[in-house]
């Protein structure tokens, strides 16, 4: 029902396209579904019954889609365990309300080419009040799948597990065998146009053939912090930080870097930790 991705926070990706397809065609089909004292079979040929299903899923899905993006964009920003009452009111103005407002103004753009003054129906009074409560159910189980995802992260996190030692050194491939390389040595990893280079604390440079995510799943995480997605620098390489407002972090490093390592806004906190925690 739901995939996971990594983004740096371990956070939830919520549902996929083909359940948001689902889902809206279970709730058309419940909102629509003929009455026991109506013609069942007559009901479902009359184009009036495909014109109100059509509407009811497209303003269904619209609704599942805005909350997904809404929520996923909020994830980013504010931890609902770290800022609760901040998150809580972005996620009623940004999740809750502008899916809300967005159907509404679906329904009225629908209703108008169909050459029906929307106020003049039954919409308003009834469909009206069961989108808020489809918002609210679709919001809560938001919620709920969140805090699943990310409790399974916190006990995993706190289950005990004996850390691997450290790699001391690397082996990387140099065209006729492998190079032994010292992680002490090393003071940042980066790619640049699909090439790894090693950058040495002495201003030596060396080519790895090795993805970076692959290398950087070999280091100590006490001594490398994956700042960016095409950096990972040592502790010991670190020069300082400029607090960048509304942005994140501007990092300085030695030996200094062709540009600019900028950590994101997401990723901010985590590096302060990390660089004020000794390896």
């Amino acid at each position: 029902m739901h995939s996971k991705k990594s983004d740096g926070k371990n956070l939830p990706d919520y549902f996929s396209f083909g359940w948001m397809m689902l889902i809206s065609l279970c709730i058309t089909l419940c909102l629509n579904w003929p009455t026991m004292n109506s013609r069942f079979w007559h009901t479902f040929t009359q184009d009036w019954y495909h014109i109100a299903c059509a509407n009811t899923f497209a303003t269904v899905f619209i609704m599942i889609t805005f909350i997904n993006i809404f929520t996923s964009y909020l994830d980013s920003k504010w931890l609902w365990e770290k800022e609760l009452w901040k998150r809580l009111v972005f996620q009623i103005l940004l999740g809750f309300m502008s899916p809300i407002l967005i159907c509404y103004f679906f329904s009225w753009v629908s209703f108008y080419f169909l050459n029906v003054n929307i106020s003049s129906t039954r919409y308003i009074r009834n469909m009206s009040s069961l989108l808020v409560l489809i918002c609210i159910m679709i919001n809560l189980l938001h919620m709920v799948y969140y805090y699943i995802y990310r409790s399974s992260e916190w006990l995993s996190d706190t289950a005990g597990k004996p850390k691997p030692a450290p790699v001391l050194y690397l082996f990387i491939p140099d065209g006729k065998g492998e190079k032994k390389i010292a992680t002490a040595t090393i003071a940042y990893i980066y790619v640049e146009n699909g090439t790894t280079y090693i950058q040495h604390h002495n201003s030596e440079l060396d080519v790895c053939f090795i993805a970076l995510d692959s290398i950087y799943k070999k280091l100590d995480e006490s001594s490398f912090f994956k700042a960016t997605r095409s950096y990972i620098v040592s502790f010991a390489a670190v020069d300082g930080y400029v607090k960048i407002p509304h942005k994140g972090l501007k990092v300085r490093l030695r030996p200094e870097t062709q540009e600019p390592i900028n950590v994101s806004r997401s990723k901010a906190p985590g590096f302060i930790d990390w660089l004020k925690t000794d390896p």
